[in-house]
C-alpha cells in the first residue's frame, strides 16, 4: 500500500473513530431500553456465568416480552469486565464495529473494484461510511445490528476471495453464519446471500465441491442452537411481534381483501412491495427522518440530503457496469437486504437494512469520485470537496450532540439514570417508584448501582427461568437495596416512611393533597420539563386528616 494511500485511509480512520468516541459515555446521557438489558445480563454473565434469570448460555436472551440475540451480550461480557458496568463499558463493542466496518470497506474496494481509479473509490466510499449519520448513530448504540452488520461484511469480504483463495470459503461462511446470532435480518439475508452467491459461481464450486460442502456444513453446524429453539416461542417471538403474515395482522388490516379470492396472499403481496419499494425512496433515505425517536435523529434522515445526487449517478454506475464481479454481488446483497425489513409492519426501519444502507454508502462514495472527476479546476474541487465535509459533520453535529442530545434523553432514561443517582446518594431511605411506563427502569436501576447478580436471580428472576424460551411473562416489580419498583399502592404506602416517585401521571396532585405527601424532588428532563417527582409520605399527617381512624394509623 502506497505511503499516500495509508495516510489518507488512517485519517479517514481518525475521523471517523472521533466522531463516533467522543463524548460517547455522555452523549446520549444514558441507555436506552435494549442496551441497559444487555448491560446487565452481560454483568451477571460475567459474575455468576448465568443472564439475570439465572440461565446458563442462552441461546437467545430473554428480555421484557420478547428476546435479544446473544452475540452482542457475550461480546460486551468482556468490555464489562475491563470498563466494568457503564455506558462505555456497554457501548465499546458497537464502537469497534463502526471502526471495523470502515476498515473492511476499504480492503474490499481498494481490492475488489475493477476500475483504474479502484484506490480513490475505496477512499470515497470509505469516507462515506465514517460520516454518514446512520453510520455514525448507530456506531455510538449499543445494537445487535450494528454487530451484525460488522460480522456481515467481514464474512463479505472473505466470500469475495473465495474467488482466487477458494479454501477461505468455509471460514467465510463461518462469518456469515455468526451474523445470524447478532441479529434478525441477517438470519434472512446471510442465508439468501450464500446462496446466492453460491449460484452464481457455481462453475467454482463445482471445481471445488469438497470445500461447498464443507462450508455448508459449517454454516449449518452454526445453526444448530438456532435450530434447538425453533419450535420454541423464542425462536419466532420477534417475527411475530412485527409482521404482517400472521393471520391476526389479516384480520385487522385486510379488510378489503377479505372477499376475493386469494385475498390473504394478495393481501401479502401488496404489504411486502409496498414496503420492499420504501427502502428504496430517496425520500425516507436523504431528507426523512426515521418515525422513531430512538433510532433516528431530529430533522435529519439516514444520509445527507447532499448525496442523493451521487447516489443516482453510483447507481447508474453500477447498472452499466453490472457484470463487474464486485459490483454484481453488491447488487445481488441490494436486492436481497431489504427482505427482511420489507416483511415487517414498520413502514421504514432503518436498523433492520444497515446491509442495505452500507451498500449504498458504497454506491455514494463511487458516484462522488463520479461527479468530482468531471471537474478539471483542482482548486475548486478541493474547495467542493472541504466544503461539503465539513457541511456534513457541522450537521451531524447539531443534529445529534445538541438536537438529539437535549430533545431525545428519555429515549435513554435520562431521568430514570438521574433517580438511580438520588438513591444511591441516600442509602438510608426507602424509595417506591412507580415508572409503569418504562419497562426498563428495574434494570436500569439493577444496571447503574451494580445489583448482585446472584441476588437479582434468586428475588427476581427465578420465576421465569422454567419457561425461559417458551413464556413472554417477565418481571413487572423489582426490590433493588432500597428502592421497590412498583405501581404505588394507595392504600397501605402512605401510612409508611418513605419516598413515593412518579410521573405526572402516577401521582397527581389530588392524591399528593389527599394523602398528605410532601414534595421532596424533582426531575427534569433535557429540555426544562419536569419528568419525575419525588413525594415524602407523612403518616401522622395522614392520619389526623381522617375523620375515621384507619386501622394503618394504629401503629403509628
Amino acid at each position: 500500500m502506497k505511503i499516500k494511500l495509508l495516510f489518507l485511509f488512517l485519517a479517514i480512520l481518525l475521523v471517523g473513530f472521533l466522531v463516533r468516541a467522543w463524548r460517547l459515555g455522555s452523549v446520549p446521557p444514558g441507555l436506552n431500553v435494549d442496551e441497559v438489558s444487555e448491560g446487565y445480563n452481560a454483568y451477571s454473565l460475567l459474575k455468576t456465568g448465568k443472564d439475570r434469570y439465572g440461565m446458563v448460555m442462552p441461546i437467545t436472551f430473554k428480555s421484557y416480552g420478547s428476546y435479544q440475540l446473544p452475540l452482542y451480550t457475550y461480546l460486551t461480557v468482556l468490555s464489562e469486565y475491563v470498563l466494568g458496568p457503564t455506558i462505555i463499558g456497554v457501548k465499546l463493542v458497537t464502537l469497534a464495529s463502526g471502526l471495523l466496518v470502515i476498515i473492511i470497506t476499504f480492503l474490499i474496494i481498494s481490492e475488489f473494484f475493477e476500475n483504474k481509479k479502484h484506490n480513490s473509490a475505496a477512499l470515497y466510499a470509505t469516507l462515506i461510511i465514517s460520516i454518514a449519520p446512520w453510520a455514525i448513530f448507530f456506531s455510538r448504540m449499543a445494537t445487535e445490528a450494528s454487530l451484525s452488520l460488522a460480522i456481515f461484511v467481514v464474512g463479505f469480504y472473505l466470500m469475495l476471495k473465495t474467488l482466487k483463495k477458494p479454501k477461505l470459503f468455509p471460514l467465510a461462511c463461518i462469518f456469515i453464519g455468526a451474523a445470524t446470532y447478532a441479529y434478525y435480518s441477517e438470519r434472512v439475508i446471510s442465508l439468501l446471500f450464500l446462496v446466492g452467491f453460491v449460484f452464481f459461481n457455481r462453475k467454482l464450486f463445482l471445481k471445488r465441491w469438497k470445500l461447498l460442502i464443507l462450508g455448508l456444513i459449517v454454516f449449518g453446524a452454526i445453526q444448530i442452537p438456532n435450530l434447538a429453539i425453533v419450535k420454541s416461542g423464542a425462536f419466532t417471538r420477534r417475527l411475530e411481534q412485527v409482521t404482517y403474515l400472521n393471520s391476526q395482522a389479516f384480520e385487522r388490516n385486510g379488510i378489503a381483501f377479505r372477499n376475493i379470492p386469494f385475498g390473504r396472499e394478495l393481501y401479502i403481496i401488496r404489504e411486502f412491495s409496498s414496503q420492499y419499494q420504501a427502502y428504496f425512496s430517496p425520500r425516507n433515505l436523504f431528507f426523512q427522518p426515521d418515525d422513531q425517536g430512538g433510532r433516528s435523529l431530529p430533522d435529519l434522515s439516514v444520509f445527507y440530503g447532499w448525496m442523493v445526487v451521487p447516489w443516482l449517478f453510483g447507481l447508474g454506475y453500477f447498472i452499466r457496469n453490472r457484470k463487474d464481479f464486485l459490483i454484481s454481488n453488491l447488487l445481488l446483497l441490494m436486492v436481497i437486504a431489504p427482505i427482511p425489513a420489507a416483511l415487517s409492519t414498520d413502514p421504514f426501519y432503518t436498523l433492520r437494512i444497515l446491509v442495505l444502507l452500507w451498500v449504498f454508502a458504497i454506491v455514494i462514495g463511487v458516484g462522488s469520485l463520479q461527479l468530482l472527476e468531471k471537474i478539471r479546476l483542482k482548486q475548486l474541487k478541493y474547495f467542493i470537496f472541504f466544503a461539503v465535509l465539513g457541511f456534513s459533520l457541522f450537521s451531524f453535529y447539531m443534529h445529534y450532540f445538541i438536537l438529539f442530545g437535549h430533545e431525545r434523553g428519555e429515549t435513554v432514561g435520562y431521568s430514570g439514570t438521574e433517580l438511580v443517582r438520588i438513591t444511591t446518594e441516600e442509602p438510608d431511605k426507602k424509595f417506591v417508584v412507580d415508572l409503569s411506563r418504562d419497562v426498563a427502569t428495574g434494570i436500569r436501576f439493577a444496571f447503574f448501582r451494580k445489583y448482585d447478580p446472584q441476588l437479582f436471580q434468586r428475588n427476581i428472576g427465578a420465576p421465569f427461568l422454567t419457561q425461559y424460551y417458551n413464556s413472554t411473562d417477565y418481571e413487572k416489580g423489582y426490590n433493588i437495596y432500597n428502592v421497590e419498583i412498583r405501581p404505588i399502592n394507595w392504600v397501605k404506602d402512605v401510612y409508611k416512611d418513605q419516598i413515593l416517585v412518579g410521573d405526572l401521571l402516577a401521582i397527581s396532585d389530588q392524591q399528593v393533597a389527599e394523602h398528605k405527601l410532601k414534595p421532596v424532588f424533582e426531575i427534569k428532563d433535557l429540555t426544562g420539563q419536569v419528568a419525575l417527582k419525588g413525594y415524602t409520605t407523612q403518616p401522622k399527617e395522614k392520619c389526623r386528616s381522617l375523620k375515621v381512624m384507619d386501622s394503618h394509623c394504629k401503629n403509628i
